[in-house]
């Protein structure tokens, strides 16, 4: 396997915050089964239920988030960009109004990320603030990262409304990489914003098999062709399954079902290099923005605007035998009103 698809430096994170890897997924520009979306339907709504929901708007549920680098606003984490990292990333809270782009969903406040510089750090980069409850696998490590008296569930979800800050044109090697993560850059997964000459595109990295070094697999093409002119919704699904090769993970765009594949757990399984997590999967329980691979610098100040991010864990349902016999009453998804809609997130993710 190429060795950039490969993160190391466990352990030298363990020591340093800001600590480096010796490698990194690439952004790369390629990518397969390509599948155009054209209009958007991104409203600016939070997931149905969410645990987290953040707007980065200046007065925020009594969290006032202020212009500039995000690092310590409300539990979100971003040392690279506030200087203390391996490159001063451009990753920052910017005013709507200052910029030559008009979204009115995204209100006075978004987060700007471009990709002007990169490196193959993790632990620098932008965090999310964190769930109170991770999820993962049944035996999941924190590492240390999830909140106090956080409860292990098996189901994710993050969503975000995304824009080019150039609606009008191309920004060539565009690329910011959205991550489930616990906060040291233990990836669950992998989803890419991207622009092209075609318009903005969403490409996906997961892992298959039980090879050693692990078999990444991508990028695969989630959504191509997408209009620079309006934001646009991901939302990524995690469904977490104990025992081996078994995770689902689903990827909707603008509220349509694109991809489905699996997670990045064979790779904490089965790959020597990740000897250090001793065979077990880390717990997700935040999104990690990264901008690493090849810089483009001609984004610094540009770049993509996130906005409407919301993340929710709970307990849900693996397979449908689990919905009989009034069993959907024990999952805590607000999706679930009846046997029905249990066997349709088993079915759908959904």
């Amino acid at each position: 396997m190429n060795t950039l698809l490969k993160r190391t430096g466990f352990l030298i994170f363990a020591l340093s915050a800001a600590a480096c890897a010796a490698g990194n997924i690439t952004d790369a520009p390629q990518a397969r089964d390509a599948t155009s979306v054209g209009s958007s339907s991104s409203s600016n709504a939070a997931l149905s239920g969410a645990q987290v929901a953040v707007n980065f708007e200046p007065l925020e549920a009594g969290i006032w988030y202020t212009p500039g680098s995000i690092n310590g606003q409300d539990d979100w984490s971003s040392l690279g960009a506030s200087g203390a990292g391996c490159a001063p990333y451009d990753h920052k809270v910017v005013v709507n109004a200052l910029a030559t782009y008009s979204y009115p969903t995204f209100a006075v406040q978004s987060l700007r990320l471009s990709n002007a510089f990169t490196s193959g750090c993790f632990g620098d980069q932008t965090f999310s603030k964190r769930l109170a409850n991770a999820a993962g696998e049944s035996d999941a490590d924190g590492g240390g990262f999830v909140l106090p008296g956080s409860v292990t569930k098996n189901h994710f979800e993050a969503q975000w409304d995304f824009a080019s800050t150039v609606p009008g044109a191309e920004q060539p090697g565009l690329s910011v990489v959205a991550s489930p993560d616990r906060g040291d850059g233990s990836r669950m997964s992998w989803v890419q914003m991207a622009d092209a000459p075609g318009g903005l595109e969403i490409n996906f990295f997961d892992v298959q098999g039980t090879s050693n070094p692990a078999n990444f697999v991508g990028p695969t093409n989630v959504a191509s062709g997408l209009d620079r002119t309006v934001p646009h919704t991901i939302l990524i699904t995690m469904d977490f399954v104990d025992g081996p090769s078994n995770d689902v993970v689903r990827v909707y765009v603008d509220g349509s079902l694109r991809h489905t594949g699996t997670s990045w757990e064979n790779y904490y399984r089965y790959d020597s290099e990740a000897a250090a997590h001793l065979g077990k999967t880390p717990l997700v329980n935040r999104i990690l923005f990264r901008t690493g691979g090849t810089a483009a610098p001609a984004t610094l100040g540009n770049g993509f605007v996130v906005d409407a991010f919301s993340m929710r864990s709970g307990s849900a349902p693996t397979n449908k035998d689990q919905c009989k016999n009034g069993g959907w009453q024990t999952f805590d998804s607000p999706a679930f009103k009846n046997q029905g809609d249990c066997i349709q997130f088993v079915n759908t993710g959904k």
